[in-house]
């Protein structure tokens, strides 16, 4: 695992070259698929296919996801202590990579049992994709802690932070118009059923994910004088993590935001398929590919509005108009979830796009600067556990959210296989799109009110650095 010369030392000179970001911002394309692949399909495949429950199926998706939030502080931990001749970070990447390549196809090879209605305890198809699940899971912490724990150290300025973790987001986000095709993809008549075609598109996901992967495992530097620091005990290293207010104030909000737009992903779907689009699921993926693919080019334009916003202000200001932007088009998407106007859609994802991954952008950024905070007061550079604390955050939420659009479709009413023989009704969506849309709509304002809460701005940032280059190794 031999790195480059020309990478800029870990935490040294400002500027950080084209070729360290370019190199670094491939692992978010693997990143992107190693998440969301799971998430494009899972539903529809296991309820379409399989013919599971919708409760049970956002159970099924959302556990796995649990079990990897409490991995994340661990291996954030482990690759902060780690000494080798490869660095802190890159061995596990590595492994982490293999590990998914392997266990990504395998998520569709459920056992055809006659026990796919039975209850969660001797339902062979759900216990599959639990441990299967909680398997990628596990693989994809290995890889994404370490790699985030990476970016995070490549430059200490406050702006420049911002301008190198765009390439994660920039190569990133080919990985998200990608998934956003892959039910289309899997739905396609070429595919004796979904089942299969879930199947072989995700073989070629896996060779997408290792050499993406494999990019910032062989071509990134660590930084040597940082791995010479005391290994720190997981209890203390969580004690401190927690305890740096800043961060908890990120965390909070964080966790809100997560909670309101990944309750979309259990029961969006099922709305769009057999309320907008009268259950035909070609019509589904071909409009969820376009949407999602307007989306995707939203995202370069919010970075650029929410980054420029970031610059000329504060990230906290930045993170704030990014969100009510997301807000307003949330709320909008109630009346455009119709099927008399799905053309709708598009104009509320426009405005929610604008701002959404601005505010990732911000969210990565801003967890550098409490590195910074962080190592003022405690000695130590500890980006592995932050990003591994975040990434906490974001996978149990989206473990509960699985779990409870799931939850929230089955008390609407949603049965499929009334569903499959007659539709589903006016009254059933009204309820689904209600639970879904205030639900969201709640956790966002909530977030906006906590942001404002944040207390590093550009000066302390700034007054922080200067204090920490003062300070003697």
């Amino acid at each position: 695992m031999s790195a480059p010369s020309d990478n800029p030392p870990v935490a040294g000179s400002h500027h950080v070259s084209l070729r360290t970001k370019v190199v670094w911002g491939f692992g978010g394309l693997a990143d992107n698929f190693m998440f969301t692949t799971m998430t494009a399909l899972g539903t529809m495949v296991y309820v379409n296919h399989f013919k599971l429950s919708p409760a049970l199926v956002g159970l099924a998706l959302g556990l796995p996801r649990i079990f990897d939030a409490i991995t994340d502080p661990i291996v954030g931990n482990m690759s902060d202590n780690l000494r080798s001749r490869f660095g802190r970070r890159r061995p596990y990447m590595f492994f982490g990579v293999l590990g998914c390549v392997v266990l990504l196809p395998l998520l569709w090879t459920l056992p055809m049992t006659e026990t796919a209605s039975n209850p969660w305890y001797s339902n062979v198809p759900f216990l599959y994709i639990v441990v299967m699940g909680s398997l990628l899971a596990l693989a994809y912490t290995f890889f994404v802690v370490p790699y985030t724990a990476l970016g995070l150290e490549l430059t200490p300025d406050y702006d420049e932070r911002t301008r190198v973790l765009r390439w994660r987001m920039y190569i990133g986000l080919f990985g998200s118009l990608a998934a956003s095709w892959l039910f289309r993809l899997a739905a396609d008549e070429y595919w004796p059923n979904l089942g299969a075609g879930a199947f072989w598109v995700t073989v070629w996901v896996a060779a997408i994910v290792l050499v993406s992967g494999m990019i910032p495992v062989f071509g990134c530097k660590e930084g040597l004088v940082i791995e010479q620091q005391e290994p720190i005990p997981f209890h203390e290293a969580v004690r401190y993590t927690l305890s740096n207010r800043p961060f908890a104030i990120l965390f909070i909000a964080y966790m809100m935001i997560i909670f309101a737009l990944f309750s979309a992903q259990s029961i969006q779907p099922l709305i769009l398929q057999h309320y907008v689009f009268g259950g035909d699921a070609i019509k589904l993926g071909n409009f969820q590919g376009t949407l999602m693919t307007m989306g995707v080019v939203l995202s370069y334009v919010s970075m650029s509005i929410i980054g420029w916003i970031s610059m000329r202000s504060s990230k906290r200001t930045a993170m704030v108009s990014g969100l009510t932007m997301a807000l307003v088009g949330t709320a909008l998407s109630f009346v455009a979830m119709d099927p008399r106007w799905p053309w709708m859609l598009f104009a509320t994802t426009f405005v929610s796009y604008l701002g959404l991954q601005g505010c990732w952008l911000m969210v990565e950024s801003m967890t550098a600067d409490v590195c910074d905070d962080d190592e003022l007061s405690s000695g130590r550079r500890r980006e592995g556990m932050f990003s591994a604390v975040k990434g906490f955050a974001l996978k149990a939420a989206q473990g509960l959210t699985f779990g409870l659009g799931g939850y929230m479709a089955t008390m609407a009413g949603y049965d499929p296989g009334m569903v499959d023989r007659a539709g589903l009704d006016e009254g059933t969506a009204f309820k689904m799109k209600a639970a879904l849309i205030g639900f969201q709509c709640v956790g966002l304002l909530l977030a906006v009110a906590v942001i404002w809460l944040y207390p590093i701005t550009r000066q302390r940032a700034e007054e922080t650095q200067r204090k920490l280059r003062k300070t003697p190794n």
